[in-house]
């Protein structure tokens, strides 16, 4: 893929990036961490979004990617995109542009979390599925992005299929557009995503908590000592879980809410 085509699709969006560069921006990685959900092997970067270039990037890249830090770029990850996945990488990308610079207001930018799926070429060179998450740290007054904070993890373990939906998290109250098919021509030319609120997720804060905790390899003991709860109230959690989600085990029950993006 040419990576331009990421840089004109962004551009084609009226004032999306910002002009100039953002400095002196002290960051709080920990408290940005625990908004993501990462199940597998991840790394997470900060992009200077003027300049589309890497900021801060974490540990890690070598052993799941095959790419140093030295090497790593926006460039790097487009060119490692499965072909197949190349039109629904665009089309995501789109689609998040009109939605942070024409469906919210500037100042709720910074309380959506982005998160689709696509297949990228690993270390061994093979592809595997990955689950991108952003979350833009900083805009300038009328929204144009300064500072956006992303992580890659490995999910094949997981599950291999893509089911391509794109969702669009609200954090601090804000609704939440999950599941969305970005094929239907018609979502994107009239964006009038179905809007999901909290009540409307089939599990409480506490099971989406033991959710994420299963899915990043936590035990029921860690579960239970990490939250300071009774083993037998996390096992009770576990079963209503797979109840709620008419999932056979844990695997397809953490593969089911990253495709609906619950967590």
């Amino acid at each position: 893929m040419n990576s331009n085509l990421i840089f004109d699709l962004y551009n084609s969006h009226k004032n999306y990036l910002a002009q100039e560069s953002l400095t002196n921006y002290n960051i709080d990685v920990k408290a940005l961490l625990s908004n993501l959900f990462s199940p597998g092997p991840s790394f997470y970067y900060i992009i200077d979004s003027p300049t589309l270039r890497v900021s801060l990037l974490s540990k890690g890249i070598d052993d799941i990617l095959g790419v140093s830090e030295d090497e790593f770029s926006v460039e790097k990850v487009i060119e490692r995109i499965h072909p197949n996945d190349v039109s629904w990488f665009l089309k995501c990308e789109d689609v998040v542009a009109y939605f942070l610079r024409n469906c919210i207001r500037p100042e709720n930018i910074v309380n959506y979390k982005i998160s689709y799926c696509l297949r990228l070429k690993a270390k061994d060179d093979q592809y595997k599925l990955f689950l991108l998450q952003t979350i833009t740290l900083k805009t300038t007054e009328d929204g144009a992005l300064l500072k956006v904070f992303g992580c890659l993890s490995n999910i094949n373990h997981i599950t291999s299929v893509n089911t391509k939906k794109l969702s669009l998290i609200g954090l601090n109250g804000e609704p939440s557009y999950l599941e969305l098919d970005i094929e239907n021509h018609e979502l994107f030319e009239n964006f009038k995503p179905f809007v999901t609120h909290l009540d409307d997720i089939p599990f409480t804060s506490r099971e989406l908590e033991i959710i994420k905790l299963l899915g990043e390899g936590f035990t029921m003991n860690e579960i239970a000592s990490h939250l300071n709860i009774a083993f037998e109230t996390v096992n009770t959690h576990r079963k209503n879980i797979l109840k709620k989600s008419d999932s056979k085990n844990v695997t397809e029950l953490v593969a089911d809410c990253i495709r609906k993006g619950y967590v």
